[in-house]
């Protein structure tokens, strides 16, 4: 049998087994279960004694890696089958979304002191972010075990005092660096320009940057699971609700029998330290992805981020317009009411919606207009934001053309 060390900062949390079957067992050390501050590592990992089986502790590990054809990339580039998760956690599990660490044998988490960083010259950036569609994550090189989900290519880097470095044996970065997508025209500036107005709206996102160096343009995006603390980075713990509600990522879509919203919401009632605040907050989210026409907006976007034993729904991420680009769907990943085709919807499936939630139709209605009304103004300021930084941007200007259409429509409904 096999087994990685599952760490929390400095501290043993649990044990992760690979048996002669290939499947995952995960035990919490009896050291982690009597300390006073103990809490579960997921919503879906309970603290208990017994270990957890493979469809209880496989889910919550698996969703740490990344996904699709980036995971392909990383796999070969450590030759390494795609499908083995347990080796893929050995080889990358060091630095993980949220605080974290997967490490094998006699391996121990450094101290912050002990963290180590390679500076890299603007040269050296513009050649990375060039080469990140090929080497993501810069899988196989050595001391570099980074790990962190989602289907998109990026890098995980750390920035201080505007000086990039890369993260070495396990060290925790502090940015994500993300190019612009191939074949989705613009897509940096369709994901700061969403995520600017977002914030703009008074959404909790992470502050973003477009990053230009060279002959080279990325995505800047300043990661909410990490803090500085008197020079040092300190890792902050969070889940997504994928590995919260104990799902594959092979179900984050609602269409493949995934969470829908009133999973969500469920979720954020039942656990979050102030249901009301993120509850709210989340109603939100899913008007601005709605009005904005992100349709790819489903369950591993979303994430719980840890306060000690304090749960708050996390800062957005990954907003943008998909909409916009030609081959990618147009039907939401999640349902409004039972509807997810963005132009049949109608105050009755909002309705409905209202029922899933539990809240009054009368009050969502309410919030819908007031975020409508207030979503048609704010793009433009938003816009004029941004062609100030950046100039005039015909593809901005178009995702600004729809959204003001689709308030508008909206708005029509209620009255």
């Amino acid at each position: 049998m096999e087994k990685l060390n599952v760490f929390f900062g400095q501290t043993l949390a649990g044990i992760l087994h690979l048996d002669h079957n290939r499947s995952f067992s995960f035990q919490y050390s009896k050291n982690w279960l009597d300390a006073p501050d103990a809490f579960p590592l997921s919503i879906s990992l309970p603290l208990q004694d017994p270990s957890f089986p493979d469809d209880k502790a496989r889910p919550f590990f698996a969703n740490l890696l990344p996904e699709s054809a980036v995971r392909g990339i990383i796999a070969r580039r450590l030759g390494i089958s795609e499908k083995n998760d347990f080796m893929l956690l050995k080889l990358i599990g060091g630095e993980c979304a949220g605080a974290v660490s997967i490490l094998p044998g006699a391996i121990l988490p450094e101290l912050s002191e002990q963290y180590s960083y390679r500076r890299l010259s603007g040269e050296q950036l513009s050649d990375l972010i060039g080469k990140i569609p090929f080497r993501p994550l810069l899988a196989g090189e050595d001391g570099i075990r980074i790990s962190l989900a989602g289907a998109q290519e990026k890098l995980v880097l750390f920035q201080k005092n505007s000086i990039f470095h890369i993260p070495l044996n396990g060290a925790p970065g502090n940015c994500i660096l993300k190019p612009g997508m191939v074949h989705f025209h613009s897509s940096i500036e369709n994901e700061y320009f969403c995520m600017t107005l977002a914030q703009d709206l008074n959404l909790t996102v992470p502050r973003i940057e477009i990053l230009e160096i060279k002959d080279q343009k990325a995505l800047l995006i300043h990661r909410y699971d990490r803090i500085s603390d008197k020079g040092a980075v300190t890792r902050l713990h969070q889940e997504d609700f994928c590995q919260a509600m104990g799902l594959s990522h092979e179900l984050k879509y609602e269409a493949d029998g995934g969470p829908g919203l009133k999973n969500c919401f469920d979720l954020v009632r039942d656990y979050s330290a102030n249901p009301v605040r993120d509850m709210q907050q989340l109603l939100q989210w899913v008007f601005f992805n709605f009005l904005t026409g992100n349709m790819d907006a489903h369950a591993k976007n979303l994430s719980f981020l840890y306060h000690g034993r304090q749960i708050r729904l996390a800062p957005f991420y990954d907003l943008l317009c998909t909409d916009m680009y030609e081959g990618l769907t147009k039907r939401l990943a999640m349902k409004i009411g039972g509807e997810n085709r963005p132009g049949w919807i109608k105050a009755r499936h909002w309705e409905g919606l209202a029922a899933d939630l539990k809240i009054s139709p009368a009050v969502l209605k309410k919030q819908l207009s007031g975020f409508c009304r207030k979503c048609s103004v704010t793009v433009e300021t938003t816009y004029l934001k941004f062609t100030r930084d950046y100039g005039h941007h015909q593809f901005v200007e178009d995702i600004v053309t729809r959204i003001r259409k689709r308030s508008a429509k909206t708005l029509e409904q209620f009255e």
